[in-house]
């Protein structure tokens, strides 16, 4: 029968204290370009605005820095390919929701037939005036009196 012991391989990695730190200076230096970026109005580039590529500029900062965090920090790097696999599906997936929400946020309203039958967008809009229904602060003193 086979050793149980012998047949797993897998040894834990051990990380020094000096990638450790250098991955610290790493951020901090990441960080200090954010603020430092976040500070004035990049230019325009073409149709897009200079905030935009402020956000732009932020944002791939960010991806950069959570980058180093997940692979030196929570060990990815040195993981199994199981765990790179399912590190990589859980950026997938945010990038699926974040993809999934930017198009949703950026389609317009299709008109729909409400309950007042005016077919002119999905959005909420006042009921018709009715003159029996008192108005919304006078409901409010009547119930009360």
């Amino acid at each position: 029968m086979a050793n149980p012991a012998a047949s797993h391989s897998h040894e834990h990695h051990i990380v020094s204290t000096g990638t450790y730190f250098l991955t610290l200076v790493k951020l901090i230096c990441l960080m200090v370009l954010t603020v430092w970026i976040a500070s004035f109005n990049l230019p325009k580039i073409g149709p897009i605005s200079g905030t935009v590529v402020n956000q732009v500029a932020a944002l791939a900062i960010a991806l950069l820095k959570a980058y180093l965090v997940v692979t030196i920090f929570m060990g990815v790097k040195f993981g199994t390919k199981l765990i790179k696999l399912w590190a990589s599906i859980g950026f997938i997936w945010v990038l699926l929701i974040f993809t999934i929400l930017g198009d949703y946020t950026t389609r317009h309203f299709e008109p729909a037939v409400g309950w007042d039958g005016a077919a002119e967008s999905a959005l909420p809009r006042e009921a018709p005036e009715d003159p029996a229904m008192p108005k919304p602060n006078d409901l409010n003193l009547k119930i009360r009196q």
